[in-house]
């Protein structure tokens, strides 16, 4: 029976999807010295470093599984796949800053430093970036511009379908045995 492999990059980018926004929120929270319930500013302040951990631990992975995903379905490199690269390898290079800058550090993090730009604006907006050029590419022609579908009838010469499978209509139809399938 046929069935479609895992997309491992597919399945790991929304990790990083989801990381950003987080971490962007955690900063806001900790250096505001926010109280939600019973989360703190030590909560808020593990939920950053936990949240630009899981992004570059996610990242690395998903950049790679993407190269080599993209070899396997595509003969080039179009554009968008090119920026994808660059734009992957910044949020690495950036967030394993970010990261660094946090080892050395104590207390919270101060929202209008390079620190607190790179996280709320740099990666929210490499993020959107990557999520920009991952949508263009796997939606292809999905999208608000129009597509390029023309209906077989308003082709020159006009396309009749029924015509181009008339010479299969007498085979039998092909079956699968479920019972044969499970083995």
């Amino acid at each position: 029976m046929n069935h479609r492999p895992l997309h491992i990059h597919s399945m790991l980018v929304h990790g990083v999807v989801a990381f950003a926004p987080l971490a962007a929120l955690s900063l806001v929270l900790e250096s505001a010295g926010s109280t939600v319930g019973p989360a703190g500013a030590e909560t808020w302040a593990l939920l950053l470093r936990g949240s630009l951990l899981g992004m570059l631990v996610l990242a690395l992975p998903s950049t790679i599984s993407g190269v080599t995903e993209r070899n396997h379905m595509y003969a080039g490199w179009p554009p968008s796949h090119r920026a994808k690269l660059v734009l992957s390898m910044m949020l690495v290079l950036l967030v394993a800053g970010e990261l660094m800058a946090l080892r050395g550090g104590s207390g919270p993090a101060v929202l209008l430093s390079w620190f607190g730009l790179a996280v709320i604006v740099g990666n929210c907006g490499v993020v959107f970036g990557l999520s920009y050029f991952g949508l263009k590419i796997t939606l292809g022609r999905q999208g608000l511009g129009g597509t390029s579908y023309v209906p077989d009838m308003d082709r020159e010469p006009p396309v009749d379908i029924l015509a181009s499978v008339a010479e299969y209509s007498g085979e039998p139809p092909k079956l699968i045995d479920v019972q044969e399938e499970h083995n």
